[in-house]
C-alpha cells in the first residue's frame, strides 16, 4: 500500500445491470483504507467465462503489467471475479505468484496478511467462496430454467419470434403474453381452410403456391408471399393451443473434453391462445403428407452413384428415375438438366441396375483394397461398438481426473489450516477423491479390454478371405454400404460412350483410394510422373444381356470421330476389341498388357 495505489474491479453479467453500486461501495471501502490513486475496471461478461476469455482480469493483468505500483485489488465479492471455482483456483496462483492483495468487501476477506503471508485460513476461504460460488450461479440458473418453463405453459414470457398471427402485450404481472392479432388471426384461419376446402364450393383444393398467389392478390402481409412461410404456417401446432418445443440450449453441466453435451433439447411445452381447432390442424397434416410425393424420398429410394456419375454431354450430373413397367425394374439415370430453360441435348438414358453393378463389380476386382476399406468404414458392428465404448470411457476418465484435479487444488488449500476444526471438510474432499480414484481404475481396467478387443478386430485384416466372406454379403443386400464403399473409392464417374451395345466409363479416383485398385503390369507402359492423375475406365459388352462382358484400364483411352478406342499407336474398335482381343483364346501383348477383364455380377438391391 505504499504507493496508495489500488484497482476497483467490477463485472455484472448483462447490460441492463448497472456497475455504479458496485462501484461506489468499493470506493469508499478503499479510500476508508487509504487509497487516493484508484483506476477503476469495469466489464460485462459472463462470470462462467474461460481465463482466456475473462475481458476484465485480462484487461486488469495488462494494465498492472504498465502500471506496477497498483498491486491491490478490490471487489464487492468473489463472484465479481468468477464464478467457477477452477478459474478463481488460477487466478489466486496468479495473484499469489505477482504479490498481488486482494481485497473482498462483502466478506471482509484479504488474501494478504498485513505481513505479506498467505495465511491457511484466507487460502482455505478462497477456496470455499468459489465452490459457493459457482454452486449458486448454478442454482440461478436452474431456478430460471424451470422458472421459465413454468411462465411458459401458463403462456407468459414466451421467447423467440412472435408466431404469425398474434402480438406481444404486457400481462398484469409485468410479463409478456400472445394475444391474437386481430387481422393476421384472420389470415390464418382463412389459409388453414382454403387449404382444406378450397376459396369456395366450386374449386378444387388449392396448392400452397395457388394460396400464396391469393394473398398476394388480396394484399395480405408480406409473410404470406411466400411459399416457404404459408407451408411453415400450416405445419404449426402452436395455433391449436399448445406446442412442445424441441429448441436447444446450452448445457449448464458442459465442460471442455467432458462427456456431456454441448446443448440439450428443451422440450418445453407452451401455452397460445388457439386460433384453429386439433380437428383442423389434424386433417391439414394428413394432406400435407398425401400431396407430398417426396415425403420419405430418401427412404424410397438410394441412388447409389448420386453426384458421382456426369453427363458426357454437359458435365452436370446424371440423377435417378425409378420406374417399374409390368414387374420389371426399368430404373435409369438420366441427365439432371434436360430439363432446364436451356436443356441439354443428352436425351439418352443408361441403365441403374447395369451401371451400379458394373462399378460395384469393378471396385471388387481388388480384394485386398476392400479388405482394407470394410476395415476402415467398418461394418462390423462389433469393432464399431467397441470404438464408440473405447471413445466415451476415454472421456469419463478425463471428466474424472478434471475432477480429482480440481478437489486437490482445494485440498490444498487447507492443508496448513491451523486453529480450526476443517476434519469435515477434507474428509469430505478425500472421500470424493478416494471415490474418483475407484471409478478410474475400473474405468482404465475396462479400456485395456476394450483396446485388446480393437486389436483383434483390426488384425483381421491380415486375414483378406475372412473379411470379404464376413461382409461382402451383407454390405450387397443394402444400397446405402454399396453407395459408401464405391464413395471411399471413387470421387467422379464420366459417361464417355454409351449405347445399346457398348458403354465406356471414366473412373476418378478419391484422393483416399487413388493407388489402389490398379493391379497393373506397371513395367509395361510408362508411368505418369503424378500418379494422382491416374484413371480408370471401364469398357462394357452389352450385346448379351444375360452375359456381360467387362474390361478396365488405366492406360489413357480415347475415343475418335468414329468411336474408336485410341491408345499410342493401337486402333481399336469396340467389338474387334472385345470379339477378338477379349473373348479370344489367343493372348496378345496388347489384352495382357491395357486391358484387363472382370467378372460383371449384377446387384440384386432394387
Amino acid at each position: 500500500m505504499k504507493d496508495n495505489c489500488a484497482i476497483i474491479l467490477v463485472r455484472v453479467s448483462t447490460i441492463i445491470q448497472d456497475y455504479e453500486p458496485q462501484v461506489k461501495d468499493l470506493e469508499v471501502f478503499a479510500r476508508n483504507l487509504g487509497f487516493k490513486k484508484i483506476k477503476y475496471i469495469e466489464t460485462k461478461e459472463s462470470g462462467l467465462a474461460d481465463l482466456e476469455n475473462k475481458v476484465g482480469f485480462n484487461t486488469l493483468k495488462s494494465f498492472i503489467a504498465e502500471n506496477p505500483s497498483y498491486n491491490t485489488i478490490f471487489a464487492t465479492e468473489l463472484s465479481r471475479i468468477g464464478r467457477r471455482l477452477l478459474i478463481l483456483l488460477e487466478i489466486k496462483e496468479w495473484l499469489v505468484s505477482n504479490k498481488i492483495q486482494l481485497f473482498i468487501k462483502d466478506s471482509g476477506f484479504s488474501l494478504f496478511d498485513s505481513y505479506g503471508n498467505i495465511s491457511p485460513q484466507a487460502d482455505m476461504a478462497f477456496t470455499l467462496y468459489g465452490m459457493f460460488a459457482e454452486s449458486e450461479m448454478k442454482q440461478k440458473k436452474e431456478r430460471f430454467i424451470r422458472s421459465k418453463k413454468i411462465l411458459m405453459e401458463q403462456g407468459l414470457s414466451i421467447s423467440g419470434k412472435t408466431l404469425f398471427g398474434y402480438e406481444r402485450v404486457k400481462a398484469e404481472n409485468n410479463r409478456t403474453t400472445l394475444i391474437p392479432h386481430k387481422e393476421h388471426a384472420e389470415i390464418v384461419e382463412k389459409i388453414f381452410q382454403w387449404y382444406l376446402k378450397g376459396f369456395n364450393a366450386a374449386d378444387e383444393y388449392p396448392s400452397i403456391k395457388t394460396i400464396v398467389l391469393n394473398c398476394i392478390k388480396l394484399n395480405y402481409p408480406i409473410y404470406t408471399h411466400s411459399k416457404r412461410n404459408v407451408n411453415k404456417l400450416l405445419k404449426e401446432e402452436g395455433y391449436t393451443g399448445e406446442k412442445i418445443t424441441n429448441n436447444k440450449r446450452k448445457n449448464l453441466n458442459f465442460e471442455k473434453n467432458s462427456s456431456e453435451a454441448n446443448y440439450i433439447t428443451t422440450q418445453n411445452k407452451i401455452k397460445y391462445p388457439p386460433l384453429i381447432s386439433r380437428d383442423v390442424f389434424d386433417l391439414v397434416q394428413k394432406k400435407l403428407l398425401s400431396n407430398n410425393k417426396n415425403a420419405d424420398k430418401s427412404n424410397i429410394h438410394v441412388t447409389i452413384l448420386s453426384k458421382l456419375i456426369s453427363c458426357y454431354d454437359c458435365n452436370n450430373h446424371l440423377t435417378g428415375d425409378y420406374r417399374i413397367l409390368n414387374g420389371v425394374v426399368k430404373n435409369n439415370y438420366r441427365c439432371s438438366s434436360r430439363s432446364k430453360a436451356i436443356p441439354c441435348q443428352n436425351k439418352q438414358t443408361i441403365g441403374m441396375v447395369m451401371v451400379d453393378s458394373a462399378i460395384w463389380s469393378f471396385i471388387k476386382t481388388d480384394l485386398k483394397a476392400l479388405a482394407k476399406s470394410i476395415n476402415s468404414i467398418n461394418p462390423d458392428l462389433d469393432l464399431k461398438l467397441l470404438n464408440n465404448h473405447k471413445m466415451q470411457l476415454d472421456q469419463q476418465i478425463n471428466k474424472n481426473n478434471i475432477e480429482v484435479d480440481e478437489l486437490q487444488r482445494a485440498i490444498k488449500a487447507t492443508l496448513n489450516v491451523t486453529n480450526i476444526n476443517l476434519s469435515d471438510t477434507i474428509g469430505s474432499f478425500q472421500r470424493k477423491i478416494s471415490a474418483l480414484d475407484k471409478q478410474k481404475g475400473e474405468l482404465e481396467k475396462e479400456l485395456t479390454r476394450i483396446e485388446l478387443g480393437i486389436l483383434i478386430q483390426q488384425n483381421k485384416i491380415d486375414d483378406i478371405q475372412a473379411v470379404i466372406e464376413n461382409n461382402v454379403d451383407t454390405i450387397e443386400s443394402s444400397k446405402e454400404m454399396i453407395r459408401d464403399y464405391i464413395r471411399y473409392f471413387i470421387k467422379k464417374i464420366d459417361v464417355l460412350y454409351h449405347n445399346s451395345k457398348f458403354t465406356m466409363l471414366k473412373i476418378i479416383f478419391a484422393n483416399s483410394s487413388i493407388n489402389e485398385l490398379q493391379g497393373w503390369n506397371y513395367n509395361a507402359i510408362e508411368e505418369p510422373e503424378n500418379k494422382l492423375l491416374r484413371n480408370t475406365y471401364i469398357i462394357l459388352d452389352k450385346r448379351r444381356t444375360l452375359d456381360i462382358k467387362a474390361i478396365k484400364s488405366f492406360a489413357p483411352l480415347k475415343l475418335d470421330a468414329g468411336q474408336k478406342i485410341c491408345i499410342g499407336s493401337y486402333t481399336f474398335d469396340l467389338e474387334e476389341l472385345f470379339d477378338k482381343h477379349i473373348n479370344s483364346t489367343k493372348k496378345n501383348e496388347v489384352n495382357s498388357i491395357i486391358f484387363k477383364e472382370f467378372k460383371f455380377k449384377k446387384l440384386n438391391v432394387y
